[in-house]
């Protein structure tokens, strides 16, 4: 009885050694273009919601419109969200591509956005992944990042920004910025606030800063030059430096 339970075994061994378990591999290989548009003369705030793929945003203080030029690549089934509406005095974005059982063979889906919206819109803008470049923005701009890197200029209003991995590059702040960051090097460049950053790893970089500078951080050199004040909580590994600073430094190892 043990010898055929043995030999079962192996026999159901080596049926199981020729099965082939097939997982279908789809191919973002169709490309899309769309454009949308939505009337602004009565919104505050635009909220995006977007995946993966690229963004560019650029305030126009002369715009009476929120227009959206979408570059897609999708799969045979488009199975994709693209919508533009509004609710009250806010207007939403959604650009996402729905989740996807299996793996890609080849180009993964994605949606590349360029965005033009009146300046003076609130922005909130909720990212999956790609490179991100938002500027001329004159209200407050609050931003959440998964991954890619990021480039923001020119924004007259307080600035938070959770960001996950990636390059940032943050210059002209009229206002207040909050910086909660992964890993990546990080620049920060002419701010009239303060300046609050909490920083995984990456080089960190801060220049010409009106107010007081506060960084927490975990690894990598921190070179901070031309500020109000500045107060380091946590230095953490790397090297430090600093220069021209107005006020108090409070530094604690």
């Amino acid at each position: 009885m043990k010898t055929a339970k043995l030999l079962s075994l192996s026999a159901l061994a080596i049926a199981l050694s020729g099965c082939v378990i097939n997982v279908n591999a789809q191919s973002a290989n169709v490309r899309l273009e769309e454009s949308l548009s939505i009337d602004a003369s009565s919104l505050s705030k635009f909220d995006i919601e977007a995946g993966a793929g690229s963004l560019i945003i650029n305030g126009d203080e002369s715009a009476t419109e929120i227009k959206v030029q979408a570059d897609i690549r999708t799969t045979d089934d488009r199975d994709y969200i693209l919508e533009l509406d509004s609710s009250g005095s806010k207007a939403r974005l959604v650009a996402k591509h729905n989740s996807h059982m299996g793996y890609w063979k080849g180009s993964s889906p994605t949606i590349d956005l360029t965005i033009t919206m009146p300046a003076g819109l609130m922005l909130d803008v909720d990212d999956g992944s790609g490179e991100i470049r938002i500027s001329n923005i004159n209200n407050e701009l609050q931003l959440d990042d998964g991954s890619g890197a990021t480039r923001i200029e020119n924004v007259k209003g307080d600035v938070r920004i959770d960001d996950g991995s990636g390059e940032l590059y943050v210059k002209g702040v009229e206002g207040n910025l909050e910086l909660n960051d992964g890993s990546g090097s990080l620049t920060v460049h002419k701010v009239t606030g303060d300046v609050d950053i909490e920083d995984g790893s990456g080089e960190l970089t801060v220049r010409d800063v009106s107010g007081k500078v506060t960084i927490d951080d975990g690894s990598g050199g921190i070179d901070v030059s031309r500020a109000g004040s500045l107060k380091i909580i946590d230095s953490g590994s790397g090297g430090l430096s600093i220069g021209d600073i107005e006020g108090e430094v409070d530094i604690d190892s």
